[in-house]
């Protein structure tokens, strides 16, 4: 049998942004979870304090958004990966091993956020008024880092890739 002589396609990626959801960020979320519940207490007229249990209800949110992420990438005969910065991540693990094109990013990113908004919306109903709303806020707020990292993603050229790094994402273009 002849040898068969194979070709491989390697390619270097030049980065052209990194977006890190760090401290600041964190801290961001946390101010803004306490300005919620100051602002649910108003709406609702009941003392903060009493709201304060209602924070028990916010980490369905990361979960929703680590299942509708995997459903997605399923559902679209995609692998994605579930990594161990899973509890420290604002994409709660969820990615995939190697750069993916930007439409699939996008497309992923709004499945999730609009995905996590439906279902927020839908358990409103079936909550009491003070949970419902700390849901609903929480999904804003947990999802602030996915959003603002979407609407970067505009910046760059629609041949980029994306990768999903430990805690952030980066946005790669091929040299070739």
């Amino acid at each position: 049998m002849k040898g068969h002589a194979h070709q491989h396609t390697i390619y270097s990626y030049k980065l052209l942004y990194r977006f890190r959801w760090g401290l600041i960020g964190y801290l961001l979320q946390l101010v803004l979870i306490g300005l919620s519940l100051i602002g649910s207490s108003m709406l609702l007229q009941v003392p903060v304090a009493s709201l304060v249990v209602t924070l028990a209800i916010l980490p369905v949110v990361p979960i929703c958004h680590l299942f509708i992420f995997r459903l997605y990438a399923r559902l679209r005969s995609q692998k994605p990966r579930t990594t161990a910065d899973m509890l420290v991540s604002p994409w709660w693990g969820a990615g995939y091993l190697l750069p993916v094109p930007l439409s699939v990013y996008r497309a992923s990113e709004c499945t999730v956020l609009f995905g996590s908004v439906f279902i927020a919306a839908g358990a409103y109903v079936w909550l009491s008024a003070d949970y419902g709303l700390t849901l609903l806020g929480g999904v804003v707020i947990v999802a602030l880092p996915r959003l603002i990292a979407l609407l970067a993603s505009f910046r760059h050229p629609s041949e980029s890739r994306v990768k999903y790094e430990n805690r952030g994402i980066a946005f790669l273009k091929t040299d070739g």
